[in-house]
């Protein structure tokens, strides 16, 4: 058994969601629900376990990317609100069809044209129900949405549509993990103003919501009616420039053994392109991680792991397979021995966030890097 596994520690997980409500609570005092949002496989964590973990603790909703993890998710979780934050493929290959696949599945879809929201106001007139939206604005992302200056008009039409419901309208900011926040009140301040002139119009939402992890941190004006913290519910800050928040633990241990150790002379060159030469006689260690299995390999020669709470410098080109260790002219470490690559146990940090820094990523990239071919292991279910 291939013993490069990811450990998903499920109470580090609560204590996060913990961490964020006491924050949201401390900054305001009214009720605000939480958005959990779980795309790219739950940022590297495992989509299904995650969510279903989340949606026990309570998560108001769950966010995904596109609807192919939303579909998969409803065949587990049956009743918890999933909105899908892509935009919507206008198939026409059986749009009726595709519709009421999406419409079966008691999904949550972004609106950000007049054409989706036509699409499926369209498909879904036949139906018991009105189709479930949210109505993406662009404050300044400049992705997709409607932009925020001419909005009024296009909700206003949107809102005139018989077959869909807007449950929800949203927007999401560009800048929001920087220390300097100008760009993100800037961008609040026109949402803002677009909610006042819906309301004078007599539009007004069930749902409003523009808090991504850094706007959770950093911007209580924007917690409107739900927050969609991302990045930290995984114990991460968005951002270096705002550290230290609230306090949060990585979930994810990303974990091997030492299965293979020599000893090598002096002037010995080390894996593909001989990038490393022992210095001394000495042992190195293989460890049966890789690229392949999104230990990067821009971590060469940079990296260190933690073995036994010591640490040992990586040496040579990290291969698709395999990572070597430099282990000294003393053998302290042993065939089977357990390997920290990346997260944080018994006072090591080997965080995301520190790797990410070492080859000029950032977290998020680090931790949704981890293949599929990696074994998830939960703890504390």
């Amino acid at each position: 058994m291939n013993p490069t596994r990811a450990e998903i520690d499920f109470s580090k997980l609560a204590f996060n969601l913990e961490s964020i409500r006491k924050h949201i609570r401390i900054s305001t005092r009214k009720k605000v629900m939480v958005c959990g949002v779980v795309k790219a496989n739950a940022y590297g964590h495992g989509l299904e376990p995650v969510s279903q973990k989340l949606v026990s603790f309570g998560v108001d909703y769950l966010g995904v990317a596109n609807y192919d993890e939303a579909i998969k998710l409803r065949k587990l979780i049956p009743e918890a609100p999933i909105l899908v934050f892509g935009t919507l493929i206008h198939s026409k290959l059986q749009p009726e069809k595709y519709v009421s696949i999406l419409q079966k599945n008691n999904l949550i879809a972004t609106v950000a044209s007049l054409d989706t929201a036509k699409f499926l106001d369209y498909y879904n007139k036949d139906k018991d129900s009105r189709f479930k939206v949210h109505i993406k604005i662009d404050t300044g992302m400049r992705r997709i949405g409607f932009d925020v200056k001419g909005a009024l008009k296009n909700v206003m039409q949107i809102l005139s549509l018989k077959n869909i419901f807007v449950e929800g309208i949203f927007t999401h900011f560009a800048a929001s993990e920087s220390g300097n926040k100008k760009f993100a009140y800037q961008q609040l301040a026109l949402f803002q103003e677009l909610l006042h002139e819906l309301k004078k119009n007599g539009a007004e939402f069930p749902i409003v919501h523009c808090a991504n992890s850094g706007g959770v941190l950093d911007i209580p004006d924007a917690y409107f009616d739900m927050v969609r913290p991302g990045l930290i519910l995984y114990g991460y800050y968005p951002s270096s420039e705002i550290k230290n928040k609230i306090e949060l633990k990585p979930v994810m241990n990303f974990k091997s053994k030492v299965t293979f150790i020599k000893k090598v002379k002096p002037h010995t060159g080390i894996s593909y392109g001989r990038k490393y030469f022992t210095k001394e006689d000495t042992f190195i260690g293989s460890i049966p991680i890789g690229y392949g299995d999104g230990y990067w390999r821009l971590l060469t020669n940079k990296s260190k792991v933690c073995i036994n709470k010591k640490l040992y410098r990586t040496v040579g080109a990290i291969t698709m397979d395999w990572t070597m260790i430099e282990l000294g002219k003393v053998r302290k470490v042993k065939v089977g021995d357990d390997v920290l690559l990346m997260g944080s146990e018994n006072g090591i940090n080997l965080g995301a966030d520190k790797l990410a820094k070492l080859v000029g990523a950032i977290p998020y990239e680090m931790i949704c890097s981890v293949a599929d071919r990696v074994n998830r292991v939960y703890l504390n279910e």
